[in-house]
């Protein structure tokens, strides 16, 4: 059955703009701190490879260089963790007091102001998590592949190949959470009412459905992942095959660069991660806008 929603005027939770506004300074604080940490972590494997070969040449200037790099990095991350807390846990009290006053004020029902003030956590957690998982993408993606073409250009071709499978892979993922989140979501929606009836038979089909979208889920991620992993399997093997036959490369120059290529796996490994999430904040934000025209 379809019930119609009155049209809602909430404006905070509606825009990801309006949310990094209430908490500008604070959000660029942590962002700047984030920026600095990622910066040490992709010095890693350079100064890691400089240890290895100043230790097997005998000198420890590498190895100085090294334990500093990670001193600092353990720094920066351990105080930007600590301040993320407490800026997020504020940023969603804030959002989550608002958000109930106003819907409970336009007359929109319990269950679902108690439904949209959960799934409002999703607006929250883009900026704690999501826009620090682009920022730490973006620095294993280009700054990697930066770092592999000081140590030879010619691998960034290689590298490159694998970008063009991964963006297809994606696409066709994001059209698939985007659909089976909506149908999450509006399960959840009517979770409080499945409850309220005290039925174990209305509870058990509610939380059954959830859970089956949750799974269709997981396996729409699980399926891309594999399937992108057969290409990472080739480029890998182009790389060794590549740079470990240069007659110049040191130790230390190949773990480097076998560690920079990683690097870059892993930065494209977690964009099916924002691209579920993107996803997911579409479909919510109709929801706390009051533009979805109907919940089945």
């Amino acid at each position: 059955m379809s019930i119609g929603i009155a049209p809602a005027t909430t404006r905070l939770p509606g825009t990801l703009s309006s949310l990094f506004a209430s908490a500008k300074w604070r959000l660029m604080l942590t962002y700047a701190l984030f920026n600095l940490e990622n910066l040490l972590r992709l010095a890693q494997p350079f100064v890691l490879g400089w240890a290895i070969n100043d230790l097997l040449a005998g000198t420890y200037l590498g190895l100085l260089v090294f334990v500093a790099q990670h001193l600092g990095h353990v720094a920066i991350g351990t105080w930007r963790q600590m301040y993320d807390t407490r800026v997020f846990t504020k940023l969603y009290t804030d959002l989550v007091i608002r958000l109930v006053s106003e819907q409970r004020g336009q007359g929109i029902d319990v269950s679902r102001v108690a439904a949209r003030s959960s799934l409002s956590r999703e607006f929250v957690e883009f900026f704690e998590r999501q826009v620090p998982l682009v920022v730490r993408s973006a620095y294993s993606i280009v700054g990697a592949m930066a770092m592999v073409a000081w140590y030879d250009a010619m691998l960034v071709p290689l590298c490159g190949l694998l970008i063009v499978p991964v963006c297809l892979l994606n696409l066709r993922f994001s059209r698939q959470t985007h659909r089976l989140s909506r149908q999450l979501h509006d399960e959840l929606e009517h979770e409080v009412n499945a409850i309220d009836t005290g039925s174990a038979t209305v509870a058990r089909g509610h939380f059954g459905r959830v859970a089956g979208w949750r799974v269709k889920l997981s396996d729409a991620e699980a399926i891309n992942f594999g399937l992108t992993e057969l290409f990472v399997l080739g480029l890998l093997a182009a790389v060794l095959i590549r740079f470990c036959s240069a007659a110049t490369a040191s130790i230390g120059d190949i773990f480097a660069v076998f560690r920079y290529v990683l690097m870059f796996i892993v930065g494209l490994d977690s964009v099916p991660q924002v691209v579920q999430h993107v996803s997911r904040m579409r479909d919510i934000r109709q929801r706390l806008c009051g533009n979805a025209s109907r919940v089945d």
